[in-house]
């Protein structure tokens, strides 16, 4: 009889153990983790026939049937379910490039038409002492400097005795004036030889620096004349503490005394719900940077509003470099001259 009680409560167990087992039974999906890009469509399949699908975000992604439709930049998990077992996957969604936030459209533009430059856009900034880089010009609003003709900004740089410098120069920005966050800013710049020279396109967010953040989009030196460099400055990186980010691009041949277009492509949430910062030449993308963290973090990425534009042409300096006198003097040279054709700003609209 003892014998018997024990088998009935060993089958007791057994059959709890069956059951537990299911209870803890999986669904395999396959994948279990996707990468998907914004308006993708994949499909996941399971193990066990058809299933219950859900997702945890649908606003990132849903799902139907295991179809997987990508909607937005993020990360959202997909579960399988049939009876009391489940399995999930990974769906990671980002956007490169794509036009969910609407495609590009010219917002703003100054085409330096005319005879005078637009007071509207912009400020000439006077003023020597270095300017932080230990730079030899003294900029200046005279004509000899900065003028509009003949559909362009023209800065001339000119060795000349003037407030105690050596050189002058000028430099502008669009500060109070024009300001943007986000979208895609071009300039179509012809810059001087001339070792000693220093042209650059640049955006400055309002406010101290580095705290507010620089995008150099352009900086070329003559002593480099394939050389375009590309850089951004943060509180936690920049010039003076160094670390900051930066990059190259060198031209087959030489950037001088032609025509080329230079610019950014500034995302948001571009990838993994990190913004970015893209630079092209010539149409031509060169370099990208992206943001540390997806959550703001002002230290590391300053990034998220509004910046001015700035342009100029330094002489000398820590960029800079050496400087070429003969460029000056020599009367057979052309004038050092930076032209600038035009400014674009294109930002994404909603259709």
């Amino acid at each position: 009889m003892k014998a018997k009680h024990m088998l009935i409560l060993g089958l007791v167990f057994l059959f709890a153990a069956c059951k537990n087992q299911e209870v803890t039974e999986t669904v395999h999906i396959t994948p279990n983790a996707i990468f998907m890009t914004v308006g993708d469509v994949q499909t996941l399949q399971v193990s066990t026939g058809n299933a219950l699908w859900s997702s945890s975000d649908e606003t990132v992604a849903t799902v139907s049937g295991g179809i997987v439709e990508a909607l937005k930049d993020g990360h959202t998990v997909i579960t399988a379910q049939k009876g009391e077992a489940t399995g999930t996957a990974d769906v990671y969604v980002t956007q490169i490039g794509g036009t969910y936030l609407g495609e590009y459209e010219l917002v703003w533009s100054d085409e330096f038409d005319g005879d005078a430059l637009d007071q509207t856009n912009w400020t000439i900034e006077n003023g020597g002492g270095g300017w932080g880089n230990q730079e030899k010009q003294f900029y200046t609003s005279r004509p000899e400097n900065i003028r509009v003709q003949n559909g362009c900004l023209e800065i001339e740089a000119r060795r000349e005795s003037y407030q105690n410098h050596e050189y002058t120069s000028a430099r502008i920005k669009s500060e109070n004036k024009k300001e943007f966050a986000y979208g895609k800013m071009e300039a179509r710049i012809m810059m001087p030889d001339g070792r000693g020279t220093w042209p650059a396109f640049w955006m400055k967010g309002k406010g101290s620096w580095p705290k507010k953040g620089e995008i150099d989009i352009m900086e070329h030196v003559g002593s480099q004349p394939k050389m375009i460099s590309h850089a951004v400055h943060t509180n936690n990186k920049n010039g003076m503490r160094g670390g900051n980010w930066g990059a190259r691009y060198y031209g087959e041949q030489s950037m001088e005394n032609e025509w080329h277009t230079y610019g950014i492509e500034w995302e948001h949430l571009y990838t993994y719900g990190k913004d970015a910062i893209k630079f092209f030449v010539d149409g031509k993308q060169t370099a990208i940077v992206v943001a540390d963290k997806a959550e703001e973090d002002i230290d590391s990425w300053p990034f998220f509003d509004p910046e001015f534009f700035i342009i100029n042409m330094a002489i000398g300096g820590t960029l800079g470099g050496s400087i070429d006198v003969d460029i000056f003097n020599d009367p057979t040279n052309s004038p050092v001259i930076m032209y600038v054709d035009w400014v674009h700003v294109y930002q994404k609209v909603m259709k």
